[in-house]
């Protein structure tokens, strides 16, 4: 049951030296202060890195055509090859752990144009497949489909950024003709990019056509410029990716210790390595945040030892008249835990409020660091780290008035 009278008596007892209460409280301020900033800042990052990849799987893999670089089977060293649309029926065939394979034709450079405005656009050739690996946000109209596949449609997803150049504010551009180069495609999508990784030109001023367009435009054939896979959650892309070379290599006679010629990035292990890195930043916080609390918590120890020590003819009396060694500690631990909650506390709360500003002012920017908070969690371990600071901060303190006796009082007295 709470006892105002002995919270009166403690908080006066805190208070007795302003002062000194207040730069040794300054110290645990200062620390969860500290602490909780950087929590937040490193959740800000890792929440900024993720929402940079946010658009693409993270379970993937892109394979990419270079030159050779050994000489095989009559071939000399600086061919180059093609990926085809047969490379990747012949993946899917021999490698049975592919969930999804998308062919990529960078066709270029151009100039949009529709009516008086125009736009400088990079041109991709994608098919159907390619969402399932890119989760682009299409924001009107709809994504390439497998007829607009099949039947080498001229229709477009238009980028953002492209579309607002293009056209005017509130005008709907699904199912106007634009000219790209000397050809005129439909639009029949609009699509904002999630994030910043991209396969070709910035996502906001790329037109994206069908691959067979493109392919029947450039006249290539069924060549391919890149190949996106994925495989299930459970499956780990390196398992596969030695496979994808031996194929290629085989199919195109590439010599197997051609390591040139295939070019792959692994995007699975590219976001194992961040998720190490954070963890790692986790971890320097932990050591860096406590370290500064700990400081603070030793500042309050030391103050309620000397606290103890100018208080030696009052525990002494109350020894004399009766008082258990129980009540005495919990005293001087009472102080120290008060002292050090609402120290503590205050640095909580300001440390919460600063991430929120901070929140705020960037919540619209498209920068790497975003949504810089803590769980609630988070803040519930910083409470009980908290009281458990406060605790340990008065176990020597009440031990030493535990040593106190009435006859030491009477005699410094």
């Amino acid at each position: 049951m709470f006892d105002s009278d002995k919270f009166q008596e403690i908080w006066q007892t805190i208070t007795r030296n302003k002062v000194r209460s207040f730069l040794t409280a300054f110290g645990v301020f200062w620390g969860m202060f500290m602490f909780i900033g950087m929590l937040g800042i490193g959740q800000g990052f890792e929440n900024g890195m993720k929402k940079q990849v946010s658009n693409v799987a993270t379970n993937s893999m892109f394979v990419m055509a270079r030159t050779t670089t050994v000489e095989y089977k009559g071939f000399n060293a600086g061919r180059w090859w093609n990926m085809t649309q047969d490379d990747v029926i012949l993946l899917n065939k021999q490698i049975p752990e592919i969930k999804t394979i998308s062919g990529m034709v960078m066709f270029g450079n151009f100039k949009a144009a529709f009516n008086e405005k125009n736009s400088d656009v990079f041109v991709q050739g994608i098919d159907h497949l390619f969402y399932e690996i890119d989760n682009q946000n299409i924001t009107s109209g709809r994504g390439i489909g497998y007829l607009d596949m099949a039947e080498r449609r001229k229709v477009c997803v238009l980028g953002n950024d492209a579309a607002d150049q293009l056209f005017a504010l509130g005008e709907d551009p699904i199912g106007k003709m634009i000219q790209v180069g000397a050809v005129y495609f439909k639009i029949i999508g609009v699509v904002k990019p999630r994030g910043n990784i991209n396969f070709g030109g910035d996502p906001g001023t790329t037109v994206y056509i069908p691959t067979s367009t493109a392919q029947q435009l450039e006249g290539r054939g069924n060549a391919l410029d890149i190949m996106a896979i994925a495989v299930p959650d459970d499956v780990k892309i390196k398992n596969i990716e030695d496979k994808v070379k031996t194929i290629l290599r085989t199919k195109h006679l590439i010599s197997p210790l051609d390591n040139n010629a295939v070019m792959t990035m692994n995007l699975q292990e590219m976001f194992l390595m961040f998720n190490y890195l954070f963890i790692g930043i986790a971890i320097l916080i932990w050591i860096v945040g406590m370290g500064t609390l700990f400081a603070g918590v030793v500042g309050i120890s030391n103050i309620m030892l000397v606290t103890v020590k100018e208080r030696t003819n009052e525990i002494g009396i109350k020894r004399a008249l009766g008082a258990k060694p129980k009540v005495i500690t919990r005293q001087i631990m009472m102080e120290s835990l008060l002292l050090t909650f609402i120290a503590g506390f205050l640095g909580m709360f300001f440390g919460i409020l600063v991430l929120v500003l901070t929140e705020q002012a960037t919540q619209n920017s498209d920068s790497m660091f975003t949504n810089p908070t803590i769980s609630f969690t988070m803040a519930i371990v910083g409470t009980i780290i908290l009281v458990l600071s406060g605790l340990i901060a008065g176990i020597i303190p009440a031990k030493n008035a535990l040593r106190i006796k009435a006859i030491d009082a009477l005699r410094d007295e």
